[in-house]
């Protein structure tokens, strides 16, 4: 073996996936389907991923515009120490309106937390220039509003909001167990991201609130031509921080075949 494939065979980017330390994941109580590219599923990731529910988590009181209490923040906090205990070396969540409970659950749990995919708001915003904005699409733009914001520093007026439909398949399949039809969903929500830009031609990048909607994040970019962040984006930046891994392409190459390059 030359020196150059020693150290290939020896850097921490060539660890198994099952030989990392896990991202934690806390889940709300909603039993619905789970696809890959949807962060609940393990399969989604290139890491380990162990996951905690969350006590009295259900839809209707974790998709909220009035913030939360202390208990359903106490449950929250329990899930994730749960998953220190196991090893976890940062946590997500299930739901985008989870960043409501950012700077709590920031301060009570002792790794790091990222509650929502709108995490990356700020970030976004920076990126684009001054008179250009950033769509959210969420599962309910009637809920999802300023305070959402404020706990994650993003200016209101740099943003656009959109909903997915009341009466729709996304809806129905997360809210009342209705089957899930990708194609349906697909199609849903490719309608309603060209709806957001025909109505806010300013939009400039698009964040996708609800965690349920990465698999459909690639259908979306290819209809508005625009980038678009969701959970996954942000877990895997997140992790990438959290485990810093050398690529071997990053290997010393050998001083004598540097200098015979022209």
């Amino acid at each position: 073996m030359t020196s150059t494939e020693e150290a290939t065979a020896s850097t921490p980017a060539q660890q198994s996936p099952a030989s990392l330390p896990p991202l934690g994941f806390i889940s709300v109580e909603v039993i619905i389907h789970r696809p890959p590219g949807d962060p609940f599923n393990e399969a989604t990731w290139p890491f380990p991923l162990i996951r905690e529910r969350a006590k009295d988590s259900k839809v209707s009181q974790v998709v909220s515009s009035a913030g939360y209490d202390d208990d359903f923040i106490a449950h929250f906090v329990d899930a994730g120490q749960r998953l220190v205990q196991r090893g976890a070396v940062g946590i997500i969540t299930s739901c985008g309106f989870l960043a409501m409970a950012q700077p709590e659950l920031s301060e009570r749990l002792p790794v790091p937390v990222l509650t929502s995919a709108l995490v990356q708001v700020p970030s976004i915003i920076a990126m684009l220039p001054r008179e250009k904005k950033v769509g959210i699409l969420t599962y309910d733009d009637s809920r999802l509003g300023d305070m959402h914001l404020e706990k994650l520093g993003i200016p209101p007026s740099r943003v656009c909001i959109q909903g997915a439909p009341a009466d729709g398949h996304l809806r129905h399949h997360i809210r009342d167990g209705a089957e899930y039809v990708h194609e349906q969903i697909e199609t849903e929500l490719v309608q309603v991201a060209q709806k957001m830009m025909t109505k806010y031609p300013e939009i400039a990048a698009v964040c996708l609130e609800c965690t349920n909607m990465p698999p459909f994040a690639e259908a979306i970019q290819k209809a508005i031509g625009k980038p678009v962040y969701d959970i996954c984006t942000a877990g895997s930046w997140f992790y990438s921080g959290l485990v810093t891994r050398r690529p071997s392409r990053w290997n010393p190459i050998p001083k004598d075949t540097i200098e015979g390059r022209t």
